[in-house]
């Protein structure tokens, strides 16, 4: 396939190209000045430094989706993207737990109350269940108790909004609010460190897909994508993407950067900007 540049991983293969941003399908809302702050930076670095992951299938948007938006703002036709089979089954969807400092249980409970949810007093691990089976739209925990919230959602994408409106109506009330892993949450609720967490459901990739090609999009921070390696540091010069080469022309020069390149593979748990739990391959 001309024009791509693929990376062949034990556990999956990935394909590095350039793509139009107007083809691509987001399945998360972005915040907006996270993207001001980013097309900021993206400008001044003059090169677009790491890909954004899509599945290949359908053109959705996996990961990036703030990039998108900021290479939408600054007037970019081209972006970098990794491509992936999102039928494989080493690519796995998680879910993002919210995490609330200072508010009172009562003052939670008010919330969710008021959102028009019932509240069901029970185990954890019971109501880690009735999510998964969609019977609860999410739970509330502390160290000492768990609350499983239900009510009205037609699917998951009203569950999540309806998440999203607890977290805003509590941050509104003056809480912090923070997103962790399941296992990472859990742990920092129960050590006292953080007083009420928020259990949330996991996506499906055919809901993933059909929310984001319907034009109906998820509140942020509502998938964790856990795909076993990556690409970064591709750095493609900004002025690429602007759209005045043909794609087929651009997409052949960076196919040659990218081959001027070494790779340096890292493996899980690296710190770059963020924490990585993949394994990376880092164009130097």
């Amino acid at each position: 396939m001309s024009g791509v540049f693929t990376i062949t991983h034990p556990l999956l293969s990935f394909k590095i190209t350039l793509h139009e941003l107007d083809k691509l399908h987001v399945h998360e809302e972005i915040i907006p000045e996270l993207v001001e702050n980013l097309a900021r930076k993206i400008s001044d670095d003059g090169s677009f430094f790491h890909p954004i992951v899509v599945e290949r299938g359908h053109s959705v948007v996996l990961d990036g989706m703030h990039r998108v938006a900021a290479s939408k703002k600054i007037g970019f036709r081209y972006i970098p993207v990794c491509l992936v089979d999102y039928d494989n089954t080493n690519i796995q969807v998680g879910s993002w737990y919210r995490l609330f400092q200072n508010p009172s249980l009562q003052e939670a409970l008010e919330v969710c109350v008021g959102l028009g949810l019932s509240v069901q007093e029970g185990s954890f691990d019971g109501h880690l269940k009735l999510i998964e089976r969609r019977e609860a739209i999410a739970a509330l925990f502390t160290s000492e108790l768990s609350l499983a919230l239900q009510g009205a959602a037609r699917d998951i994408k009203d569950a999540y909004d309806l998440i999203r409106d607890i977290g805003d109506h509590l941050r509104r009330r003056g809480s912090m609010i923070r997103y962790d892993t399941e296992n990472e949450a859990q742990k920092n609720v129960n050590d006292g460190r953080i007083s009420i967490g928020l259990a949330t459901p996991v996506i499906s990739k055919s809901e993933i897909v059909e929310v984001a090609l319907s034009g109906r999009i998820f509140a942020p921070k509502s998938t964790r994508h856990i795909i076993p390696a990556r690409p970064m540091a591709v750095n493609i010069p900004t002025d690429w993407l602007w759209g005045d080469l043909s794609l087929g022309e651009t997409n052949r020069r960076m196919v040659d950067l990218l081959k001027s390149k070494r790779i340096e593979r890292l493996p899980p748990g690296q710190v770059l900007d963020r924490k990585y739990d993949e394994e990376l391959f880092v164009f130097r």
